[in-house]
């Protein structure tokens, strides 16, 4: 599955219940995407905490204006302020009028700005992280105790020249057991475990100095809680590498 989009990322930080089934999976397993939630969540704590709202200004005697016509205030100015509106009554009436009058707009102002400086945290993350380009990918298909079962792997290397293999896996998952991702050989002579695959898909680093031209094929197997390192020899999906 393919990163989560900012947009949602952004709704997600402002405590938006946003995220369907297969997206709350990749996020409790992408570290990048869990850091952006993050980053997002510090600007919006920061931008609640008090002493962060902005300086209130006393509304306009435009504000007393349509107060005084829409109550009916025959005896006052309508261009006296609520400040000077005599009687106590009216007094409250027109401060509350007028309270109404500009809190929308407050809460509308403050929304911008959370809003903005959630862009400028995603603009900035964006910028910062190191471009990612796409080498090869593999269909990875299912072995035949595995009917049904499909994933996808793509070898992606970034600007300071790391190779990365992020792997997705759709299958049943019984219980007891767990998965691995390794890389081998056509032959199936060599094998190399790039690690464990949590919540259907992961990113994992290729080893350096690993020939992928000879070790070209993605594998993912079903393994026991054994405490044997070896491949289990059931494998739930594979192939190869292709650019």
């Amino acid at each position: 599955m393919p990163h989560i989009d900012d947009e949602t990322l952004a709704l997600c930080a402002l405590g938006e219940d946003v995220l369907d089934p297969a997206q709350r999976d990749h996020l409790a397993g992408c570290p990048a995407c869990a850091a952006t939630v993050r980053d997002l969540e510090r600007v919006s704590t920061r931008m609640r905490a008090p002493g962060t709202a902005p300086e209130l200004v006393p509304p306009g005697p435009e504000v007393w204006a349509r107060v005084h016509a829409e109550l009916g205030l025959r005896d006052v100015p309508a261009s006296q302020p609520p400040g000077r509106a005599p009687g106590p009554v009216t007094d409250q009436l027109a401060a509350r009028r007028a309270r109404r009058s500009w809190v929308p707009a407050l809460v509308a102002a403050c929304t911008a700005l959370v809003l903005g400086l959630v862009g400028g945290v995603l603009w900035e993350r964006r910028t910062l992280e190191p471009a990612e380009t796409t080498v090869a990918t593999a269909t990875l298909d299912p072995l035949p105790d595995w009917a049904g079962s499909s994933g996808e792997a793509v070898l992606r290397t970034t600007a300071d020249g790391r190779r990365e293999i992020v792997v997705s896996v759709d299958a049943p998952a019984p219980e007891g057991t767990y998965r691995e991702v390794w890389l081998l050989t056509p032959d199936v002579s060599g094998l190399v475990s790039l690690g464990v695959l949590e919540s259907g898909e992961g990113r994992f680093d290729v080893p350096e100095g690993l020939d992928l031209a000879a070790y070209s094929v993605v594998d993912v197997s079903e393994e026991p809680f054994d405490g044997d390192p070896a491949h289990s020899s059931d494998s739930v999906v594979r192939g190869s590498l292709a650019t």
